[in-house]
């Protein structure tokens, strides 16, 4: 149900809607950590990257095909996305002891 001209002008403290959010041009960047066995969750998929990187946070890049996992400007692992989940976290926690 739209409102007339007139309700909207009724309205305290309406403003004028802004212009349409654009779409993400570049792949979504996020962060994990590697578990004790070498591996990654990301969108409901579990990536293993190695256990030399247990404990390591890694930069995971999402693009629409593949997920592509990057440490201290290296490419570590590029593997093909399974999953048409959404992606819900982006930073990683230190965890607590």
């Amino acid at each position: 149900m739209a409102l007339t001209e007139d309700e909207a002008a009724r309205l305290r403290d309406a403003r004028p809607t802004g212009p349409a959010p654009q779409p993400a041009t570049e792949p979504i960047r996020v962060q994990r950590r590697v578990s004790s066995r070498g591996q990654i969750a990301i969108a409901g998929q579990r990536i293993g990257v190695g256990i030399g990187h247990a404990g390591t946070t890694m930069t995971v890049e999402a693009a629409d095909a593949t997920f592509r996992i990057t440490h201290a400007g290296q490419v570590v692992a590029e593997v093909a996305r399974t999953t048409t989940k959404p992606i819900a976290r982006f930073k990683v926690r230190k965890p607590q002891r």
